[in-house]
């Protein structure tokens, strides 16, 4: 099997990805900028090269060797991070992966990530990176996954769940692990070369209803509290809280958007790799055990 270079192979969606690959056979070899943690989740199943996006040079030197790159880049909370690590790290690495000779790359964005969508950073950022890799020359792939499960543990904060918003909007979430497979098997395949690819979960449901499936299987004691977006931006405000004002931020996006807005773009994805199959409840049962062992 060929070489790939992970980069951003550690976060939540990351690491499932890069271990499928492992699963599959692939020769992994790790971009990271902290050493120490990557081995401690990977050992010695994966290579590691020390590097970052904003340095060309530790790009050129970690592709040295690797037929492919997958991309899962997460910047924020403030829009000049947004831009440095998601629009311009991206470039860099395109420049890298051409001048290195990869045959492909794939990169993962957002189901939401449209020009139309553009006034939020969050969402910008993405947009152009699209942009930026399909003018590239390289052979790509562009995936477009909706939420994902592994989002909400997130949302639980001093034994209750809280979200943002008015939790109306739906949204087709997903196993990170069905992701996963999707991932390698779009390098396994030229069928989803130079696509974009929007990747939905069985059923769409609000993210209360999807907090209330989770919850009455993990945490059934645990409470549900709704958090309007006004008194949160003014919370974030008043704390100074970078991370809470970006939550805040996208949130509010979600808050307006929907599935409904995209799930006529997951045709393609569908046909060539079927719907990410794990529901809400088996995923949870799955992490239940993980986190209880029961």
């Amino acid at each position: 099997m060929p070489n790939i270079l992970v980069i951003g192979g550690t976060g939540m969606l990351g690491r499932p990805v890069t271990f499928q690959f492992i699963k599959d056979g692939f020769k992994v070899r790790l971009l990271t900028t902290r050493l120490e943690r990557a081995q401690q989740i990977f050992g010695d199943r994966v290579e590691y090269a020390v590097g970052n996006v904003d340095d060309p040079a530790s790009l050129e030197k970690a592709m040295n060797g690797c037929e492919y790159v997958y991309v899962n880049l997460k910047g924020g909370p403030t829009a000049i991070e947004f831009v440095r690590v998601e629009d311009l790290g991206s470039r860099n690495i395109y420049s890298a992966a051409k001048a290195a000779g990869i045959m492909k790359i794939i990169q993962i964005t957002g189901a939401h990530a449209y020009e139309e969508n553009s006034d939020y950073i969050y969402i910008k950022v993405k947009v152009e990176a699209e942009k930026a890799l399909k003018a590239s020359g390289l052979t790509y792939t562009i995936l477009k996954p909706s939420w994902f499960y592994e989002s909400l543990p997130l949302f639980m904060q001093k034994g209750k769940s809280v979200y943002i918003g008015s939790g109306k909007s739906s949204f087709y979430f997903l196993a990170a692990s069905d992701y996963a497979n999707i991932v390698s098997r779009c390098f396994q395949t030229k069928a989803a070369d130079n696509k974009t690819l929007t990747i939905l979960g069985p059923e769409p449901m609000p993210i209360p209803e999807a907090m209330r499936r989770f919850m009455s299987i993990v945490h059934p004691d645990c409470t549900i509290d709704h958090l309007p977006i006004w008194l949160a931006r003014m919370s974030a405000t008043l704390m100074f809280n970078k991370r809470l004002k970006a939550a805040v931020k996208l949130m509010t996006f979600f808050d307006q958007h929907d599935d409904s807005e995209i799930d006529n773009k997951a045709e393609e994805a569908d046909r060539l790799f079927g719907r990410a199959p794990m529901t809400i409840e088996q995923w949870s049962r799955v992490y239940r055990k993980i986190i209880k062992g029961v």
